[in-house]
């Protein structure tokens, strides 16, 4: 199909307008308080501090195992740009020991 071409009449367009046939008993009436909310409500009310703390625990365990995964990545880096210090600092040391310059030992 190029670009030239209408499109299929069926490939809804952004202007149709399509309507979806719901069971009314199953949707609460724009506006009016449900009565799940003021049970939720309750229900958080009653389990306060507790709720609370345990949230508390759960997001200190996921910082703590993302910190811990963290704290690996750095080791690893940090080890990794130590080696290729010494790397460089043994090539200089030898260099200079073959007689080519380098930093002199006192």
């Amino acid at each position: 199909m190029s670009s030239q071409d209408p499109p299929s009449r069926f490939v809804p367009t952004l202007t149709e307008v399509v309507t979806v046939q719901t069971d009314s008993a199953s949707v609460p009436p724009s506006g009016a308080p449900s009565s799940s909310a003021a049970a939720d409500d309750a229900l958080l009310r009653r389990l306060g501090a507790d709720l609370d703390h345990r949230i508390s625990e759960a997001v200190a365990r996921a910082l703590h195992e993302q910190m811990l995964g963290f704290n690996n990545r750095v080791r690893k880096v940090v080890a990794d740009v130590v080696r290729e210090a010494a790397a460089s600092a043994s090539a200089i040391a030898h260099s200079g020991q073959d007689g080519q310059g380098g930093p002199q030992e006192s």
